[in-house]
């Protein structure tokens, strides 16, 4: 059986609720637009599709017109980061490695494309994952790039690693495992398997496995 492990970025591989935020509000000024973003908003975005997203930051014009400005943040946001990236989660890069000395690793997030390229460029950590694909890449909702990946890697069994319900429920949708990273942005009621801390997944992906 060939396994694979899948992880969100957002909540789940680092937390770039400040440096979103800076871009984001960088963006608005530059643009003489009149928005102004709290980090605690931004939150409330996380791991939702752009035409989830406009509506819930611009509600006050159409989604066409809301689509125009998310684009114009997440251009700025791309580029912010480059050289102003999130932080990692503790021990974060010995479990990554430990993880990909037994399992192909992947990315697979709702960003736009160069945010993922943000994330291994600056931390250099292109040589632990197999292959990754954002929503900007393919335009298509997170379970089908879940699956899109599996079969491009003809992979048996997947687990899937993100910190919101809306995880979960892509996951479920793609047929593969979920493990709710609990320290991340999302909170779920239903009874899944988590982890409080990057330190107890390569334990709990073997459980994932076994179920």
């Amino acid at each position: 059986m060939k396994k694979g492990v899948f992880f969100d970025l957002d909540g789940t591989l680092w937390n770039a609720l400040f440096e979103i935020t800076e871009s984001w509000n960088k963006a608005m000024k530059d643009n003489a637009l009149s928005y102004s973003f709290l980090l605690e908003k931004i939150k409330t975005f996380m791991g939702l599709t752009p035409e989830e997203t406009a509506p819930l930051a611009f509600p006050d014009v159409d989604l066409n017109t809301g689509l125009k400005y998310f684009s114009l943040a997440l251009n700025e946001e791309i580029k912010y980061m480059k050289n102003n990236p999130g932080k990692l989660y503790e021990d974060e890069i010995e479990v990554l490695k430990e993880l990909s000395n037994k399992y192909p690793l992947f990315i697979v997030s709702n960003s736009d494309k160069g945010y993922i390229e943000n994330y291994l460029n600056y931390y250099s950590l292109n040589n632990l994952f197999k292959d990754h694909v954002c929503a900007g890449d393919t335009s298509l909702p997170k379970y089908k790039n879940i699956i899109l990946l599996k079969e491009k890697h003809e992979l048996d069994e997947v687990v899937y690693v993100g910190d919101t319900k809306k995880d979960m429920d892509e996951s479920l949708k793609a047929g593969v495992k979920f493990i709710h990273a609990s320290y991340g942005f999302g909170e779920i009621k239903e009874k899944v398997l988590s982890i409080k801390n990057l330190k107890e997944l390569p334990q709990i992906i073997e459980k994932a496995f076994k179920s």
